[in-house]
């Protein structure tokens, strides 16, 4: 199977996951506030790119910054360090496609229970960065 990231040699060793947003649809009402939303940030200390899934594209923003931590935590932004990986083994995922599905394939997080941003936020904490 042909993996770009294998033929090139190299992933960003770590990412940042950003946890936050407000209430956008009906049934966002139901979720922590404060935790309505979450998206990745990869980079190499100077330039970032955001891929950020919203509910009828996804977006891909790159940023010039060193601070790119207090960019978002002064919007009202967490971020949780984390690291990504690549599954050992090809699972079939019928899933619902939302801002976690999203963010747990790109970061090779097998949980399939994990379906809100507060549940991923808690996981990825208790991973401290791993």
């Amino acid at each position: 199977m042909f993996s770009v990231a294998q033929s090139v040699g190299y992933r960003y060793p770590f990412a940042w996951v950003a946890f936050g947003g407000g209430p956008t649809h009906w049934w966002t009402y139901f979720l922590k506030t404060g935790f309505y939303h979450c998206f990745v940030i990869l980079g190499n200390g100077r330039e970032w790119c955001i891929i950020d899934p919203v509910i009828h594209y996804t977006d891909f923003i790159v940023i010039k910054t060193r601070h790119i931590e207090a960019l978002f935590m002064d919007k009202g932004y967490q971020l949780v360090r984390t690291t990504p990986h690549i599954p050992t083994k090809v699972q079939f995922r019928l899933r619902p496609c939302t801002c976690v599905e999203f963010v747990k394939r790109f970061l090779g997080i097998e949980r399939p229970y994990l379906w809100t941003p507060y549940q991923l936020f808690c996981y990825l904490k208790t991973k401290k960065g791993k």
